[in-house]
This record gives structure tokens, C-alpha cells and sequence, in this order.
């Protein structure tokens, strides 16, 4: 890569690390930045001045037309990905003074179709998931507690992978994420009965199962370590077999469950917006569709006009 441009890159990871934005954003926006100034150098843009909005636009026409490693088209979220990054970084350059404009100001996003969450359960089924595990085990205890936790707070897999002791409160019924999704922190609700297990868990389960005791983690494996990131797959896919649920289960599937039966029972989406952790209502208004679905099943079934013959 070009010296120079290679200096920008590198100023703009140092500024993303002062932003202390996680380690894996930050890994993954500078390989996409680092792709983008490595396709420049393809079509023999090596200073910085040449970068154009023409140019920008051209990139986003090869990430349209690319195979990926799978044989496939690259998909719209991964194009806009791209873009993103690309963009942060652009903006970053006017900012600091590296280029005068900003090419990518009125750059669109290719435009995404709606699509409805995947395998949202009823609260029948999620309840004969979660009550699935046998509670009279240590590891069963300990996926009881899980699938209570992820139900009650909608919270991603890799933020229930990461809590630990302190950010528990039982007592006050409260889960710090820290570092959520886009490095962000918030405080969600737990229900009084996931709390009732989270205190069962920490009190009598967890000592069972630690080996370190340095390790802070909440949730641990029979190995006494941190989760791996298929254990959570695993399980949820394994009682939601033995519950004889017959949807596709997986892990963000109570996230779906749990906000869409919320609006169903009147929640505010904001509040939703807020429990979820999106930084855009864009993100949590999907939901809402899916509680016109399940209105519309109920009018078909329910208004007197749809029975009659004509």
C-alpha cells in the first residue's frame, strides 16, 4: 500500500482506539478501509486528492458485481458495510483537514429489502423451551438461567457471553451490557423470575462449576471457563429439540420473541428501541410488522364479515 495513504489509514484506527470502540469493530473496519484504498491503487488512485466521489461510486459497483469465497454475490448488507466504513473513514479525512470535501457526501446505501425476523415464538413455545432443561442438574440449572435471561432481556448472544458478576444486580432486577453492539453501554430489566434463578445460579451453581477464581465471567462452562461462542447455539437448538418446538430455534430468536411480544401486549416502541439496544427505531420498527402479521391472522379469523360465504 501506498506510504502515505498507509498513514491515514493508520491515524484513523488510532482515532477509532480513542474512541474506545471494540476491538472487533475496529479490526473489521480496518481490513474494509484497507480493501477500499487497495482497489484505488487497482484503478491508480496513490494520493489521497484522488479519491472522488466517481471513484467511490465505482467501488461500490465492484463489491455489487464481486464473487465471494462462497461462489456467491457479495449481499446487500455486506455492500453496505463496505460503504460504511468507507465512509467513517472519508469523514474522518475532512474532518481532520486530509481533503478538502468529502467524496462520499450523497453516496446512497443500495437499498435493502424488509425482511421479517426469523423464528419468532410464541410465548407458549418459548416457555416449553425454557422450561425444557432438568433444573436438578448443575448444567441444566445453568441453561435454565440462561434461557430465563435471554427471554426476559432480549439481549444478544455475545452480550449474555460477556456479562459478568458486576454487571448483576438481582435484587433491583437490573443487567449492565457493557460494550454492546457499537461499543455502547445500557441497563436492561430482568423479570422477577429470571432474577429469581440469576440468585440461585450465582449463589449455588456457579461456585460448583468455577475453577479460576479470578474469572469473572457469569455464565461458565463444565470446564469452569467462559462460554464458547457455539455453546449458546448449541443449547437453545438442543431444548428447543427436546421441547418439540419445530421452528428453526436459535439463540436470537428470544431477542425476536421477546420485543414482538411486547408490542403485541401495547409496549411503546421506543422503549422497545431502548431494551434492544438499536441506535436507530429504523431497527426496531421491523417489529411492527410483524404484529400487523399476527393482527391480520386474527381479523381473518375473527371479523364477522370474513365468515360470511359472500
Amino acid at each position: 500500500m501506498n506510504k502515505s495513504l498507509q498513514r491515514l489509514v493508520d491515524a484513523y484506527k488510532r482515532s477509532l482506539e480513542a474512541r474506545n470502540l471494540s476491538k472487533l469493530h475496529i479490526k473489521a473496519t480496518d481490513k474494509r478501509v484497507t480493501m477500499f484504498i487497495a482497489y484505488l491503487q487497482t484503478i491508480g488512485i496513490t494520493h489521497v486528492d484522488g479519491i472522488t466521489k466517481e471513484a467511490l461510486k465505482s467501488y461500490q459497483v465492484e463489491n455489487y458485481h464481486a464473487i465471494n469465497s462462497k461462489g456467491k454475490p457479495n449481499s446487500i448488507m455486506y455492500q453496505n458495510m463496505m460503504l460504511s466504513s468507507v465512509k467513517g473513514f472519508l469523514r474522518f479525512l475532512k474532518e481532520e483537514g486530509f481533503i478538502v470535501s468529502d467524496p462520499s457526501r450523497g453516496v446512497e446505501y443500495a437499498k435493502a429489502p424488509k425482511r421479517l425476523p426469523r423464528g419468532v415464538m410464541s410465548p407458549a413455545e418459548a416457555k416449553k423451551v425454557i422450561h425444557a432443561p432438568d433444573i436438578k442438574s448443575v448444567i441444566g440449572y445453568r441453561d435454565r438461567t440462561i434461557l430465563e435471561v435471554l427471554y426476559s432481556t432480549a439481549i444478544r448472544k455475545s452480550e449474555l457471553n460477556n456479562l459478568t458478576l458486576s454487571d448483576v444486580d438481582y435484587h433491583e432486577g437490573l443487567l449492565s451490557i457493557i460494550s454492546g453492539k457499537g461499543g455502547h453501554d445500557r441497563v436492561v430489566p430482568v423479570g422477577r423470575i429470571a432474577c429469581r434463578y440469576l440468585e440461585n445460579y450465582i449463589k449455588s451453581v456457579r461456585p460448583v462449576l468455577i475453577k479460576d477464581p479470578y474469572d469473572n465471567h457469569l455464565f461458565l462452562s463444565a470446564r469452569g471457563r467462559k462460554l464458547s461462542k457455539n455453546t449458546l447455539w448449541e443449547l437453545v437448538r438442543k431444548y428447543a429439540k427436546k421441547a418439540k418446538v419445530t421452528k428453526d430455534v436459535y439463540p436470537h430468536c428470544f431477542r425476536h420473541s421477546c420485543a414482538t411480544s411486547m408490542l403485541k401486549n401495547k409496549a411503546d416502541i421506543r422503549v422497545i428501541q431502548e431494551l434492544l439496544g438499536h441506535a436507530s427505531l429504523t431497527s426496531t420498527q421491523v417489529y411492527t410488522h410483524l404484529a400487523i402479521t399476527d393482527l391480520k391472522e386474527i381479523h381473518a379469523r375473527c371479523h364477522p364479515r370474513e365468515k360470511d360465504g359472500s
